[in-house]
């Protein structure tokens, strides 16, 4: 698999040619339309940042795949704005950036976005300077062994806004509220993985909706090369793939289509 920022780097158009797009209409409550490119950033859980080559724990990272863009909010200092078909690095005022209902972050149409030259990429990582600091963009961990819904959300921002979108079949949520034997359900997955983080959301918000039941859910994350004792012990061939346990015994699993929906899979597979 590619590195995301060089797939990014690749893609085009590139940021100057889509400038003649204008602007958007102001969202409510804000006086100020938000440009017409620089918009829509959402977060993401890829990078972690670093900061004179210190981590930045309060850093929040967000990309915009359509420009191709990088919005960094440091725990300190102006947001930086990275623009891979361009090489260019560009600090932003940061009451020229807002963020929206959904989560997502906009630039404002009148910010006056300041130079800071050219990033490097050295070797998985993202260097760069703003403001008389060095900063440096790079993949962050993978989540592996066992792990909560809470792990998940807090390393992929993702997950949250995925689970916030998910409906799902009311029926199946409430046939699994009522389940009346305790069932453990591990879930094997890649926190590195794009279609974990297209399908995942769909059960975290289900397990949301059922706390309280007897069901358990717990995740197990594996590195990218699938190098792990539980992978062979179970066979485990893609991910994401969820095992469910009745009396501590495997009664099936939810693979492939099943992410859909999840809780009608599970529902299914309870025989409730």
């Amino acid at each position: 698999m590619s590195h995301p920022f060089r797939s990014l780097r690749r893609a085009l158009p590139a940021l100057l040619t889509l400038a003649a797009l204008g602007t958007a209409l102001p969202a409510r409550g804000q006086a100020t339309p938000s440009d017409g490119v620089l918009r829509a950033f959402q977060p993401t859980g890829e990078f972690s940042l670093q900061v004179n080559g210190q981590p930045d724990p309060k850093a929040q990272i967000f990309v915009n795949r359509n420009i191709p863009a990088y919005l960094i909010l440091p725990g300190t200092g102006s947001p930086v704005l990275i623009s891979p078909g361009a090489t260019k690095v560009e600090t932003i005022p940061p009451a020229k950036v807002v963020r929206q209902k959904d989560g997502s972050l906009d630039v404002l149409a009148d910010a006056v976005l300041k130079p800071q030259g050219a990033f490097q990429l050295v070797g998985e990582r993202v260097e760069m300077n703003a403001e008389g600091r060095k900063l440096s963009m790079g993949p962050k961990p993978p989540l592996l062994g066992l792990k909560k819904a809470a792990d998940l959300k807090q390393h992929s921002p993702e997950y949250v806004v995925g689970a916030k979108a998910f409906v799902p079949n009311a029926t199946s949520v409430a046939k699994l509220k009522k389940q009346a034997a305790p069932i453990r359900v591990v879930v094997y997955f890649g926190s590195w993985c794009p279609h974990c983080k297209e399908v995942l959301p769909h059960l975290l918000r289900v397990e949301d909706e059922i706390k309280g039941s007897k069901l358990q859910i717990d995740y197990y994350g594996l590195p990218r090369d699938f190098k792990d004792p539980e992978v062979q012990r179970l066979g485990i061939k893609e991910v994401p793939t969820a095992i469910v346990y009745r009396n501590g015994k495997e009664i099936g699993r939810i693979t492939r289509n099943d992410w859909t929906a999840p809780e009608v899979a599970l529902s299914i597979l309870l025989g409730v």
